[in-house]
């Protein structure tokens, strides 16, 4: 574990640690954070290794939930009508749990040195957090190049563009083939450093994506095993059944396997067959809906819009 996030997991822990009282009080939820931890009275003091140990362990029980793609999709019509959030509130929140994310594993990496990322967005809401995520990125010091192949034409989807179009935010219309993507680079070997997957999220239909996405995602596969690109999905992997799991083996031989998920809101169902690096973000729930769905958001650390998961 690196001392990043070691640092992260520190304040993570003492998160829980102060939410352990009214999580004990929350006990009739249908889904709680199972966090039983005591604090020393001496609050100047380090933890002690015992209350570390207690603290690691109420981290290993967090539940947040899950949400199925039903639940999932009437959630957000919710969320944009009893609490008042608008669409573009929402996505903007969604994009920078996004960007935080990525900017957390990608300054983990110590072969990461350019902080080259591509964004492979699709025509939704996915695709709209990912547009909005490439502009945080920017001002967190990263080298967004965004892949936007069918772009929305509502209103807010255009002003996303024109955004990164006022930051010099290269917009492509399909990922650059390797010779096509070269720099003069001393080490260019890897081109994208990251490579994040906003295409579908949860309201991906069907058994197989259709072009030019499925093109798109047989790409960002390469990118991963062949360039070493830390692969990144929003909320859903693209292609992924949003209940079930994995469909890209099929026919391809290729399994699209992102080495890092960021669900929003609060996991789904999907999520439960994911193996690598698993955040969850997008604090903005509020309780009677989270408690409507049986789910609940993670004690996030700080002002944070993220949260790793154990």
């Amino acid at each position: 574990m690196t001392m990043f996030r070691h640092i992260n997991r520190l304040l993570t822990l003492a998160t829980l640690s102060s939410t352990a009282a009214f999580t004990s009080s929350s006990s009739s939820s249908p889904r709680r954070l199972l966090a039983t931890t005591t604090t020393s009275s001496n609050h100047a003091s380090s933890p002690s290794s015992t209350s570390l140990t207690m603290m690691s362990s109420s981290l290993q029980s967090i539940d947040t939930g899950y949400l199925n793609a039903q639940d999932a999709a009437d959630l957000d019509v919710e969320l944009m009508s009893t609490p008042g959030f608008s669409l573009e509130q929402l996505m903007e929140l969604a994009g920078l749990s996004v960007a935080e994310a990525v900017y957390m594993v990608g300054s983990e990496h110590a072969n990461i040195k350019k902080k080259r990322v591509l964004l492979v967005c699709g025509p939704g809401n996915n695709g709209g957090d990912g547009l909005v995520a490439a502009r945080h990125l920017f001002h967190f010091g990263f080298q967004p190049i965004v892949v936007y192949p069918k772009r929305s034409t509502k209103p807010h989807f255009i002003n996303l563009v024109q955004q990164l179009d006022d930051l010099d935010i290269p917009i492509l219309d399909e990922i650059p083939t390797t010779s096509a993507a070269a720099t003069d680079d001393d080490d260019n070997e890897v081109k994208y450093d990251i490579v994040v997957d906003a295409i579908f999220g949860f309201s991906f239909r069907g058994t197989a994506p259709r072009e030019p996405f499925a093109t798109a995602i047989s790409q960002m596969i390469t990118l991963q095993t062949e360039q070493n690109s830390l692969l990144v999905s929003v909320d859903v992997p693209s292609s992924w059944n949003v209940d079930g799991g994995d469909m890209t083996e099929e026919g391809s031989g290729k399994k699209f396997q992102p080495d890092v998920l960021i669900s929003l809101t609060a996991p789904k169902l999907s999520a439960k067959q994911f193996t690598g690096r698993h955040f969850v973000g997008g604090r903005f729930l509020p309780p009677g809906l989270a408690e409507k769905y049986g789910i609940r958001m993670p004690p996030y650390p700080g002002v944070s819009q993220v949260m790793e998961m154990p």
